[in-house]
């Protein structure tokens, strides 16, 4: 199966930016030779235009450029890019928010963040309209999709929604992106897509949000680590400012180091909390951590259904009954809790605060100031997409 170069997967997800303020249907010729040399963007039917989920934008209608595609030539001859990008703190806002978020479902009937399904969705005619006189002659063609940031989360969902529609294979490079949906989608995801390189610098928060039960696919796979986790760094998901992008995306994928997701069994010691840090390594195992518990107790399975009933807010709610309904099973237990919430403090800052109690209230408080830790560097990050 074709798929692209890490360079020119680079600049696929990059161009769309450059293309944002051009109007809807207007031809867009990237400017990187890496991409113009596979793909032509002047034979399809212009940039593609979304609504960014906003609510100004969605109250006034208001469309900027989102997405290109280009007809392959070359090696690429029978294939097809979609790039799609990412969008600022200003315009993005909705979809960010962690208060605000709920679900929704995607083509592929697994459930999904609410607002990445609400901005594809508002671009997916013009897709339809694009795509369809490349790809219903051209079942043996290959669709790459790129995005970075919200991109690659649109991506994912163009991924599932293309493999559905024309039965083509589909190749998906995402940079910096975001978890898109829930245990389900991540598998079902994992299951259809043809090839999925999900890249990422170490030390980006982006790709830590939304927290769990979100999940980022492929699962329990590996993802491309472009730079190493060093702490936590908000200039590290620019893809227009930051040029490590480009220049760590040489070569080819194997060339590349790559990172193994599968959660692991993680039981942290109260004593030992002191050892965590603010950084994307300590996220992870926090979120292992917490897992971990629910499986011991055998009440993962129950939470995580809950959240496909309930928004993400009212989740943590119950999520924070069912921790302390776990801390009374036993001493053993109450200690596993202890050390998880010790563990958050740290995290967020609240390096002071000790644990003496485990009730609901404050076992719902330690969320919430890890969460709002979390995703206060995020939005940060997010501030800095062009």
């Amino acid at each position: 199966m074709n798929t692209l170069t890490p360079r020119i997967a680079v600049w696929l997800a990059r161009e769309p930016y450059e293309a944002q303020k051009i109007a809807a249907g207007r031809r867009f010729t990237p400017k990187s030779e890496a991409l113009t040399d596979y793909f032509d963007f002047s034979q399809t039917g212009g940039v593609i235009h979304a609504t960014s989920g906003s609510v100004l934008s969605t109250l006034f209608n208001r469309t900027t450029g989102f997405a290109i595609v280009g007809k392959g030539k070359g090696r690429f001859s029978s294939d097809v890019a979609l790039g799609i990008r990412g969008t600022n703190m200003k315009s993005g806002r909705d979809w960010f928010s962690n208060a605000n978020a709920s679900l929704a479902t995607a083509d592929n009937n697994s459930a999904v963040h609410s607002g990445f399904q609400k901005v594809f969705k508002s671009m997916q005619p013009a897709l339809e309209k694009q795509l369809a006189p490349l790809l219903n002659t051209n079942s043996n063609g290959v669709v790459h999709c790129a995005g970075h940031s919200l991109g690659g989360a649109l991506a994912s969902l163009a991924a599932i929604w293309i493999k559905q529609r024309f039965g083509n294979r589909v190749a998906l490079y995402t940079y910096g992106a975001p978890r898109v949906g829930l245990n389900d989608f991540a598998l079902k995801s994992s299951g259809s897509i043809d090839k999925i390189y999900r890249c990422l610098h170490g030390d980006d928060p982006v790709p830590m949000v939304p927290v769990w039960p979100f999940y980022h696919a492929p699962l329990n796979g590996s993802s491309v680590l472009l730079t190493a986790a060093t702490g936590i760094n908000i200039s590290s998901h620019s893809m227009m400012e930051n040029p490590g992008y480009v220049t760590t995306s040489r070569g080819q994928w194997d060339d590349l180091q790559r990172r193994g997701d599968v959660v692991k069994a993680v039981r942290l010691a109260y004593e030992r909390r002191f050892e965590c840090s603010f950084s994307t390594h300590w996220q992870e195992r926090l979120s292992h951590a917490l897992i971990t518990l629910l499986k011991d107790a055998g009440m993962l399975a129950a939470v995580s259904v809950q959240m496909t009933i309930s928004g993400i807010m009212t989740f943590y709610d119950v999520l924070a009954m069912t921790v302390e309904k776990i801390a009374n099973i036993s001493s053993q237990f109450a200690e596993q809790v202890k050390g998880l919430l010790g563990h958050m403090l740290v995290f967020a800052g609240k390096v002071t605060t000790a644990v003496t109690e485990l009730t609901v209230r404050f076992i719902r408080w330690v969320f919430k100031v890890t969460l709002e830790a979390m995703y206060r560097v995020a939005r940060k990050a997010i501030e800095l997409v062009s």
